[in-house]
């Protein structure tokens, strides 16, 4: 079985209304969670998972949900990796500027925009746990199954 996950990575401060704008529904706040469940296959439905600190936040979305980040004003990355349907999503725009678009689906690049970040051949899931620990700034890698999310519904 292999690795199926979603979300958005979000360099500086975004609060739950900035977070609510991306994925156009209001959100409540109803547990916390550990890395495990929150990177699970078997998610609850219509639930985003947030791991914020001072320097960044990681959301885990659910998965095939794709969001417009193109109107936020610092740096977000939103990515999909799935390892059981072999296709793998990055986009990473700056202020409102797309910096990298890089899709892959079942043994071809169906986009590749901008360069950088990310090419063919490259672990997705070990990019994203890097760029994780790089905008977070708390030791992700080091802790990553310590780590607390809190679990939203919409």
């Amino acid at each position: 079985m292999g690795f199926n996950i979603a979300g958005l990575l979000i360099k500086g401060e975004a609060d739950e209304t900035e977070i609510e704008k991306f994925i156009g529904s209001k959100i409540t706040f109803s547990t916390e969670v550990d890395m495990e469940k929150a990177t699970s296959s078997y998610r609850e439905e219509n639930t985003i998972d947030i791991l914020k600190t001072e320097t960044g936040s990681l959301v885990i979305t659910e998965l095939g949900q794709v969001y417009d980040i193109s109107n936020f004003d610092g740096e977000i990355i939103q990515f999909m990796i799935s390892d059981v349907s072999d296709t793998y999503y990055f986009e990473k725009f700056s202020r409102g500027n797309l910096d990298r678009k890089y899709i892959y689906s079942q043994g071809e690049v169906a986009e590749d925009e901008g360069n950088g970040i990310i090419k063919e051949d490259d672990d997705m899931m070990d990019l994203i746990w890097e760029l994780t620990d790089t905008y977070l700034q708390n030791d992700f890698l080091e802790n990553m199954f310590d780590q607390k999310f809190k679990r939203y519904s919409f």
